[in-house]
């Protein structure tokens, strides 16, 4: 979000585990800035995630993952071990030598002689091709419950991953403690300015209750007063917010507390 605005900045990665990845961006970031990462892992699938930079180097940057469904973190962690084997058709190829001129002059043998029985050949046609058919049709069910329990776990990471992305308003579990406005305030690191409609010439304040996650970013929002045209766009901004983790008992706690946007 650049002051309420997304923005879309394109890159490579260079570094990847479950915990987050390294990339070249196209773009410059600020550490501790909350961005939303989408990226193609090969031969899984597409992963999205909400991160923070922790660091910048020129144009590389590192990023961590804050909210990833547990499924798609697996996937990761999957990935990056069997990236780090060789693959059978590189051993293959390194085992490979070519022929030298003493085996090419090596003459093949011919094939021994087949007799030739042709009654029993029209008896064990028909049973092979039952085999055959039997392997095949084994082959395809095989690859319809793969595609049915694929597509329901890639719901089940979706549903996951759009209760804690920006854009999407989470159900979040009951919150362990209220905690006032002022208190929350003074926890706030980061801010996303809020940017009113085009074309409105309609101000005012909104009023939200917010559920803030023991990490410190904004689970869920709710309306409780203002504008309905600037409730949009102030809920765009205070999910960017970041806060440090509110402590109970020396513990960080997911709160519930009420923000005040004020569109001008």
């Amino acid at each position: 979000m650049r002051s309420g605005v997304p923005d879309d900045i394109p890159g490579r990665s260079i570094d990847l585990c479950a915990g987050g990845m390294g990339a070249v961006l196209a773009a410059e970031l600020v550490p501790g800035e909350l961005v939303g990462v989408e990226f193609q892992l090969p031969h899984a699938g597409p992963v999205l995630a909400k991160a923070r930079v922790c660091y910048h180097e020129r144009l590389r940057y590192g990023l961590q993952f804050l909210a990833i469904p547990s499924e798609q973190r697996a996937m990761i962690d999957y990935w990056a071990r069997e990236s780090r084997q060789p693959s059978q058709a590189s051993v293959n190829a390194a085992t490979m030598r070519p022929a030298s001129k003493q085996e090419e002059r090596v003459a093949i043998p011919p094939a021994p002689p087949v007799s030739a029985r042709p009654a029993a050949k029209e008896q064990k046609l028909p049973a092979a091709r039952h085999q055959t058919r039997k392997i095949l049709m084994l082959l395809i069910a095989s690859v319809i419950v793969a595609a049915g329990m694929g597509w329901w776990r890639w719901e089940q990471a979706w549903q996951e991953l759009e209760a804690h992305l920006p854009g999407h308003n989470a159900v979040a579990a009951q919150p362990r403690a209220k905690v006032p406005a002022d208190v929350m305030q003074r926890l706030l690191i980061h801010r996303a300015d809020p940017i009113a409609p085009v074309g409105t010439r309609i101000t005012g304040d909104v009023v939200l209750d917010a559920v803030i996650g023991r990490d410190g970013t904004v689970i869920s929002l709710t309306r409780v007063s203002g504008p309905d045209v600037l409730t949009r766009a102030a809920m765009d901004s205070v999910r960017w917010w970041k806060y440090d983790p509110y402590q109970l008992n020396g513990e960080p706690a997911e709160v519930e507390t009420t923000v005040t946007v004020q569109l001008r």
